[in-house]
């Protein structure tokens, strides 16, 4: 089976939705398609403040059918294929797509499994993550829940849904332990492969002072890549000197 679109947008997440929208306003909606199997659509950027206690997960999560802009057509498939000297993709249901413009949004697949120890323990034993509806309730728990100690935030080499997310639920458990008076308690240590606190000099000066006015440890190039979570140990690889360096934690 063989259709066309003028307008073929992969993937029906924020960044899809939002293109969409912003088309529908300028050409037909009728001439716009957007290829998304899932039915249910994860507005991520608040699963920071979800991570931080400040939303409950559920107003993150949203019916797929009700954010797709009006008159745009929703094919609930999935593309496994492209063909871009035909102008088309193949999808998991067997249908050859053709169109004049695309626009690819899937968004980024998660490996919990390319660092041991990882898959097995994330969203248990005090093991951290923002970036999984799955999981996010978790970082509020542990959290709550943490007394003293040493809380471990890292930032991976590669790409990541957003490049700010690992520094702000740090920021934001700064801010609650403080609150709580437990701040002299506890160590707050960044971990992050990159060689700065942010790609952008401008934002890099401010977030430079405000880490050292909140007595956070930052510490660049390095790269986490075990997990040790019966030892509460995170192993990291200096992404220049292959160097590695244990780091003991009680939340990650």
């Amino acid at each position: 089976m063989k259709t066309h679109h003028k307008i073929l947008i992969i993937g029906g997440g924020t960044a899809g939705i939002t293109v969409a929208a912003r088309l529908a306003r300028k050409i037909s909606a009728s001439d716009i398609a957007v290829i998304e199997p899932s039915d249910k659509h994860y507005y991520q950027p608040m699963w920071t403040l979800v991570g931080g206690g400040i939303f409950p997960k559920k107003r993150s999560e949203h019916e797929e059918a009700g954010v797709i802009p009006k008159g745009v057509t929703w094919l609930r498939d999935a593309v496994t294929a492209f063909e871009p000297e035909e102008n088309q993709v193949l999808t998991r249901d067997g249908k050859t797509i053709s169109y004049d413009w695309l626009v690819v949004a899937p968004g980024i697949q998660i490996n919990w499994g390319k660092i041991p120890g990882l898959k097995e323990s994330v969203g248990s034993k005090t093991v951290c993550s923002n970036y999984s509806y799955q999981y996010v309730d978790y970082t509020w728990e542990t959290l709550r829940n943490f007394k003293k100690g040493t809380a471990l935030f890292t930032h991976p080499t590669g790409s990541i849904k957003c490049g700010g997310a690992p520094q702000k639920i740090m920021y934001l458990a700064e801010d609650w332990l403080r609150r709580q008076g437990l701040r002299g308690q506890t160590e707050i240590i960044f971990m992050t492969a990159l060689p700065k606190m942010f790609a952008v000099e401008k934002y890099c000066k401010t977030l430079d002072k405000h880490v050292a006015d909140r007595g956070i440890h930052a510490h660049f190039k390095e790269d986490l890549v075990e997990v040790r979570p019966d030892a509460k140990e995170a192993v990291f690889e200096n992404v220049d000197t292959k160097e590695r360096l244990t780091v003991p934690y009680d939340m990650l």
